[in-house]
This record gives structure tokens, sequence and C-alpha cells, in this order.
């Protein structure tokens, strides 16, 4: 069927929930019987007070602009996430598929199709190629150049692992990971894949990026100038045959035993057996969508039953030889050091688990001195499998292979599950640049924290069957479609786009070993690869929480949920921890003993993140309210909470956090305390208690539990800067100015 008769099925669909009057505000009309007419003809009273439209670009003045979506009224109207009410201020009764938005975006290419001599032309001599890109349209304020709402593109997508079903938002025109009346359950995270001839070029800010533009006026980037898709529409004298191709593999296991073999270690295994699955594995990892309302191009990651299982081989549990572990005194886990920044194997594998000749399973969990039986190693353990992975997407058109031999393809990542959906990793890092006092920076992180799609190295170079070359530095960076001529500045107040983002901003740089992807070294080539990241998922996922110190990425800090002095930097709240934990850790608790004060947390030594995760207890329930404006007020006001108890930053870790919350102006204590000190705190209020530690020791009645002396508190309450009140060892309440 002919894409104008396509888009007038969609445009009458939608005009009955609505979208009819939304357009008519602008002078367009989608149910015109020459629609054709009616989108391509010049409107000289687009209304952009309309919710919705503040950040349609001012250059735009059609309901399709050829070859440009962002100038495209009708593409905008239906693509933007902030585009939900009708004229008289109630949501739209209904919003369009991903299919649907995606048919819009080819007629935006197909309207006026270009031949490869425009193509070439355009490119002005620069080297072309079909390339595969990750592509999102989003709100001005998420842009590359921040002016207009847009498309943004980049050549790595990340998907994300689940338990459930994707579940879209048609408001948000988007994916979530919840699903409803399930707090354990994670739906599956998809990542949208579509084909361009594109053009390699030099960085260049004003023109098409990159998005944080790092020095990169002398790198080439892939920058994408017409998409490819099916029919006759879409290159002049051509019939387009468009097809992707996905390829993953999960070779974490196979990884471990090369490297512990390399070392001299007999792990049991040895090849031919661990170039077989479930030692390296291919399938289950992810696929394209079946589903035709999510259009073509988009990859599922395969739903499971649990994040995380055990793995069988030849119809028997695998296991494998733990070695001795001597230097690891950090957690019982088996340590694979790096070599300087390189992970060829995973750098922390679960081993607390050990199979008995008959094959009965003893949870070493059950033992008090669990961290020393791992360290002596020489037991067999548990293999256990996640469904994680990396790879490539490949774009196949006969028509134009000899057109443009050259096929570059996208690097796709299925990982992690991220539990803060709603705060994205480049928010992160913008406030952190531009908002953060200085006085107060370099007492967040000891590093800053860059997305994924800062990172100038080459994907995974060990991927056999992709063509990843060592000098392609920029594969995760996101940049524009070309842009010739200043544009002007739209509002950037439109709300933040609240589904899943699945391009690399939105996923943390590489932080030793990290959270997303990890880094090897290949002919002295440092590249982007899975396989070094913990075995499986969630082993890493206890240390990084634990970190968050040193570790500046958007994920759960569970470093007052332990005994262990971690520092806290973006503090979880009492229910996150203690009511819904978030990971199915309890956290600390004030107790009594013989007239003592003591605080009970469970023994770090005895938290075991897979234990958890088979048993279903991790949740995003909680965390996936929190958007990025709770996050980063919790972070600064951490920040200015330690500063107002005297705590510096050496002196971190000789105090606990027992207990954070908001509170509301009305609460009793808070009354208390400002009436006291004649200050009345505003905005944002927090409660903070903290406590400075003594001596740990063990539970009278349950040794994976411990007990730390209090020896004294401050409570804090944290309002607006710079007001806070303090309070210490239940004395008076003092008034305290801090940045």
């Amino acid at each position: 069927m002919p894409l104008l008769n396509q888009i007038k099925q969609i445009c009458d669909r939608l005009a009955l929930a609505g979208w009819r009057n939304v357009f008519l505000q602008h002078g367009l009309d989608i149910t015109a019987g020459d629609l054709k007419t009616e989108l391509t003809k010049e409107l000289t009273n687009i209304n952009r007070s309309v919710a919705g439209f503040e950040d349609f670009a001012f250059e735009g003045k059609r309901g399709i602009e050829p070859g440009n979506p962002a100038r495209s009224l009708l593409y905008h109207g239906f693509a933007s996430t902030n585009v939900v009410k009708s004229p008289d201020g109630l949501d739209l009764r209904d919003f369009p598929t991903l299919a649907e938005i995606e048919t819009i975006e080819n007629y935006v290419f197909g309207i006026e199709p270009p031949s490869i001599s425009d193509l070439t032309n355009r490119a002005r001599g620069q080297l072309m190629a079909i390339v595969v890109f990750a592509s999102e349209y989003r709100p001005a304020s998420e842009t590359v150049h921040r002016k207009h709402a847009d498309m943004c593109f980049s050549r790595t997508g990340v998907a994300r692992v689940g338990t459930a079903a994707p579940v879209y938002d048609a408001r948000n025109r988007g994916f979530v990971p919840f699903v409803e009346g399930d707090d354990f359950a994670f739906a599956v995270l998809g990542s949208r894949y579509s084909a361009y001839i594109a053009v390699q070029l030099r960085g260049d800010e004003d023109a098409f990026g990159p998005m944080n533009f790092r020095n990169d006026q002398n790198r080439e980037f892939w920058v994408p100038l017409h998409k490819l898709f099916d029919g006759d529409e879409c290159i002049r004298g051509l019939n387009l045959n468009v097809s992707l191709e996905a390829n993953h593999v999960n070779e974490k296991l196979r990884r471990l035993h090369l490297e512990l073999q390399k070392k001299g270690l007999d792990t049991g295994w040895s090849e031919p057996d661990i170039s077989q699955p479930p030692f390296i594995f291919r399938e289950e990892i992810a696929e394209w969508s079946r589903n035709p309302e999510h259009g073509k191009g988009m990859l599922m990651p395969v739903v499971h039953n649990n994040l995380i299982e055990a793995a069988q081989y030849k119809n028997k549990p695998l296991t494998f030889k733990v070695p001795p572990n001597p230097e690891n005194g950090f957690s019982p886990s088996l340590l694979i050091h790096s070599n300087g920044r390189s992970r060829p194997a995973p750098e922390y594998v679960h081993v607390r688990h050990q199979v008995q000749p008959d094959g009965t399973i003893v949870d070493l969990n059950n033992l008090p001195d669990v961290a020393e039986k791992v360290r002596q190693g020489g037991y067999d353990a548990q293999h256990y499998l996640d469904f994680t992975g990396d790879g490539w997407i490949d774009a196949i058109v006969p028509e134009l292979a000899t057109v443009f031999p050259r096929q570059v393809p996208a690097y796709s990542l299925v990982t992690a599950p991220d539990f803060y959906p709603n705060c994205d990793q480049r928010e992160l890092l913008e406030w952190w640049q531009q908002r953060v006092p200085t006085s107060l920076r370099n007492s967040v992180w000891s590093q800053a924290p860059l997305t994924l799609s800062d990172e100038r190295l080459a994907p995974n170079l060990q991927l056999e069957g992709a063509d990843f070359r060592a000098e392609d530095t920029t594969a995760t960076a996101i940049v524009s479609l070309p842009s010739s001529g200043s544009a002007r500045q739209m509002s950037l107040e439109n709300a933040q786009t609240m589904r899943h983002n699945y391009l690399p901003d939105a996923a943390a740089g590489v932080f030793a070993p990290g959270w997303d992807t990890s880094v090897d070294n290949t002919d002295n080539t440092d590249h982007l690869a899975a396989y070094g990241l913990g075995s499986p998922f969630p082993e890493d996922a206890k240390l990084c929480a634990a970190l968050s110190a040193f570790w500046p990425a958007v994920a759960p800090d569970a470093g007052r949920s332990f005994s262990r002095n971690f520092p806290t930097v973006s503090p979880m709240t009492d229910a996150e921890i203690i009511d819904l934990p978030w990971d199915g850790v309890v956290g600390p608790k004030f107790v009594a003993r013989n007239n003592q004060q003591l605080v009970e947390y469970t023994r770090f030594d005895h938290v075991d993140y897979i234990q958890n995760t088979l048993n279903k207890k991790f949740s995003l329930s909680l965390t996936g309210k929190v958007d990025v404006n709770e996050y980063t007020n919790r972070v600064i006001a951490m920040a200015r909470a330690y500063r107002a108890a005297g705590i510096s930053d050496s002196e971190k870790r000789a105090w606990g956090i027992l207990s954070f919350r908001a509170v509301e102006s009305e609460e009793r204590e808070l009354q208390v305390a400002m009436k006291q000190t004649g200050t009345r705190l505003q905005g944002d209020i927090y409660r903070f208690e903290f406590f400075r530690r003594g001596t740990e020791m063990q539970h009278d009645s349950d040794f994976r539990k411990v007990y730390v002396e209090v020896l004294e508190t401050v409570v804090t309450f944290v309002g607006a800067p710079p007001r806070i009140i303090a309070q210490r060892n239940n004395g008076g309440f003092q008034a305290v100015r801090t940045a």
C-alpha cells in the first residue's frame, strides 16, 4: 500500500481520538480529502504556545517537510512525548503506535525520494555507507543541539533484560519496565534500529554534534543522511527490500575458564566443551519483536522466568572447581584480576553454592565463615547464567549492495535492568556539570559521572562476524541529522520523557568495570565488551551499589545497608531499603541490648544477590518512581547533611546513616526544630539520622547479622540551601548554613 494511503488510515483513526482538533489549532486538517496537498502546504499559523508544540522547530512550516522529521508538524505531534492533550485540556483518547509513527517517519523521507546521485551530491565527496542506527525522537532539552525537538541517532543501542513481556506506554511513546500488580517483575526493554545511508564526517558541534562535544573535531563520525525502508518510495528508481539481522553472544563462562587456564588453574573444563552452550551461547538473548504495533526494527530481549538461572550442561548441573582466592578480602566471590583497565573475563563470579558429589547443593551462606571458605576454594560451585550479552545489527539491502559496498553495523547491548528508569545518566552528568556548587562537587564522586555515549572506545572487536574496526571509536556517540544554517532556540521547559531511553546517554560510562558494559583489549586497542561484567550480573550489582562513592552511576546506592563503612552519595529512603527493599536486603535498625544502643545490620559477607535474584526479591517498584529531580536533590542533600553534621570527607567511613526520608513541613519533630532555632526550612525537606560507628559485634542469635556500637548521633533536617537544622546526641537543635 502506498505510504500516503497508510498515512490517511492513521490520520483517520486518530482523528476520532481528538487529534484532528489538535492539528486544526495550527491550520492543518488531517482529514482533508487531498491529504498530500494538505500536508505539504505552508502553514502560516503554527501555534507554538499549544502544549507539546513549544519546542517544535521554529523553521518548521509544513505538516511534512521532506527529509526532515524535526520540521514536520504531523510527525512532531504524533512522536513527541509532550503532545498528550486535546484543545479542551483533556487527555487525548488514543495515541499512535510505534508502527504508525514509523510509517509517518518513512513518509517524511519518502514524500520526495532522492536519487542515488542526489545523496552522493549531499555527501560532497565524503565516504558513504549503509549504516545501522538506534534512533529516537526527543524533546528539545534531550537533543544533540538543544534547540528544538529532533531525532537523535547512535550506532549503539541498549536493551534491558526482564522477566515479563514488554509494556508499551502509548502516552509516552515508549516502553516502561513496570508490570502492574507485580512489584517484583521486570518488563523487558527493547531498542529500535533502522538502516540509513550515511556519510563519514569529522565532528562538527554546529552541524550534527556529537552530543556533549569532547574535543571531537578530529574524530570520524557516521552521520545519517537518508532512511532506508521497503518499497519504491525510498530511493527514486529503486524498489528496496530492507532487512535487519541481529547477532548476540554471551560468553562469560567461556571467558572465565579461558582466563583461569591462562593462570595455570584446572577448572575441570577445557576445549571443546567450553566452546559449547552454555559456556558460550547466542540464542535466547534478544529477538525482533513480532508485535505488528511495534513496527520494524524493534529488538526485544527474550523474556525469561527469572533474571538468572542455574546452568546445565549435558543434562547435569554445570559446576567448576573454585581455585584458591586469597587476595579477595572484599567480598565472598571469585575475583578475576583485571589487566589494568582490561577485563578479559568477568571480574566477580558467584561461587557460594557448592555442589556435592551426589548433586545436592550446599548454600555456603549458611556457614559463619563463608568468606574464608570462598578464599580457600577447592570445591565445585554451581555456575549461573544471565541473559545479557553484546552483539551487532547488520542491514541487508540487496538493491544497494554494489552501490554502497561498505555496510557498518550497530553495536547492540542487552544488559542489566535499570533500577532508576526515570533518571538517565545524561541528566545526572548535566546536573553535576552545571548545578553542583564547586565547593561540593569533589565531595560527591571521585570522578565525573560520564555516560556511555561520552566514551570514545571501539565496539567489541572480538565479536566474530561483526565488521567492527579498531579506529571506530565513536560508535556510542549520539548525533543528529546534518543541518545547515542556524536554528532558533525554542523552549526547553517541556516535561522530561518518562520512558525507557535505549540510546547510550542513558547508560553509565565504564567505571571499573561498569553496569552496562566493560572494557577489554586486543591488538593494543581498548574496546567495549560485555563479558567483563559479573557472572551473573547481580554479582557486580552488589559491589557497584555498595561502592557508589567511587562509582558515579545512576544505580542504587546501598552503602548505608551494610556495616562495612561505605560512604553514601545518593541515599535510598527507609522505604526503599526497609519497607520494600529494592534488593531484598532489609536495611539497618536501632536495637537495645543491655541498655546499650546498637544498630543491627545484615552482614555484608552473607548478602547474596544471586540467591535474592533466584528468590525474586529484587524490585524497582519504589526506585522506579524517582525522577532526576528527586535523585539529584538527594545527592546534594546528602553532601550538605554531611557538612552540617561536621563530617569531613575523610571521616565519612566512620559514620553510618541509620535513617533517611523526606518529611512534610507539618511533622511534629520538624516543627519543634524550626521553632527552637527560629529557622523556617523551605523546598524539599529531608531528615537524616547519622551515628558514629563503634565496635562491630557478633549478633546474639544470627551469624548472618551483626551489631555496631553507637558512639554518638546526629539528626539533620535539610531544606533548600543554605538552611539546615542539626541536633547532636538528642540535645538542642541548632541552625546551620551550608552551600
